[in-house]
């Protein structure tokens, strides 16, 4: 067993610690029937330790969904891959936060122009005409498998509209912004819900129509104060969880 997935009885974390973030990363590779095995004997026997490390280890895997216990069936890897957002992250860092956990991320432009604001949008930035904004269409994906599909309204002067190319290679028109307009993004107010996948949401995400997925709607506000962006992101429910900080 190698040193990444063995642990260090030295060590002063917990040893139900150490076998939980090695199952994570095993978890996140696994292809096709190579998941760890997840019986309480076998990680006894493969780890040396007694049963209540175990025990503790798969519980919070379980808590933080990366895997599922069925009744006199066993425990099993959730289906894909497991995404926990933290509870404050960068405007569009999501590209950059998926590099750092590892997993490779992919962002594909599936559609960009200057169209006309939706009623929906104008209401949500205080528009009184629908004036053109800069639209774009993204899926972005994780070892090949769409993870999230965002549509991106953007108050931009008229003649700006960046290439295809330039939004894969950067990841985020954040960037582009603040580098060629000047104008930064530095907050957003979201809401969050439930929802049942359309015909084109299911086939860009790859689920059936009617499919659980999780929607997240963010105004987004530039430096000075003025809303100045709004997104619709659809995210597979399987893959996705929030971590939310709460304090009194």
């Amino acid at each position: 067993m190698s040193s990444m997935n063995a642990i260090d009885r030295s060590s002063t974390v917990p040893l139900y610690s150490q076998i939980k973030q090695i199952l994570i990363r095993e978890l996140q590779g696994a292809q096709n029937g190579t998941a760890p095995t997840l019986t309480e004997a076998s990680l006894i026997k493969r780890f040396h330790v007694s049963r209540a490390p175990i025990r503790q280890a798969l519980k919070e895997l379980v808590d933080d969904g990366y895997v599922v216990r069925q009744r006199a069936k066993g425990t099993f890897p959730v289906r894909g891959v497991n995404v926990r957002l933290p509870p404050a992250m960068e405007l569009g860092g999501l590209t950059r936060y998926l590099a750092e956990l590892g997993l490779e991320p992919t962002s594909r432009v599936t559609g960009l122009a200057r169209v006309a604001a939706p009623e929906e949008v104008m209401t949500a930035l205080g528009l009184e005409s629908p004036e053109k904004l800069l639209y774009i269409e993204r899926v972005i994906s994780v070892k090949n498998a769409p993870l999230a599909l965002a549509y991106t309204y953007l108050c931009t002067p008229p003649d700006f509209l960046p290439d295809i190319a330039t939004l894969e290679r950067t990841g985020t028109v954040f960037a582009i912004i603040e580098q060629e307009l000047g104008v930064t993004f530095t907050r957003g107010e979201q809401q969050v819900w439930a929802a049942a996948a359309s015909a084109e949401e299911a086939a860009a995400l790859e689920v059936d129509v009617g499919a659980p997925v999780l929607v997240t709607v963010t105004t987004m506000f530039t430096s000075d104060g003025q809303s100045g962006g709004w997104r619709r992101a659809l995210h597979r429910a399987e893959d996705f969880k929030y971590s939310f900080a709460l304090s009194r």
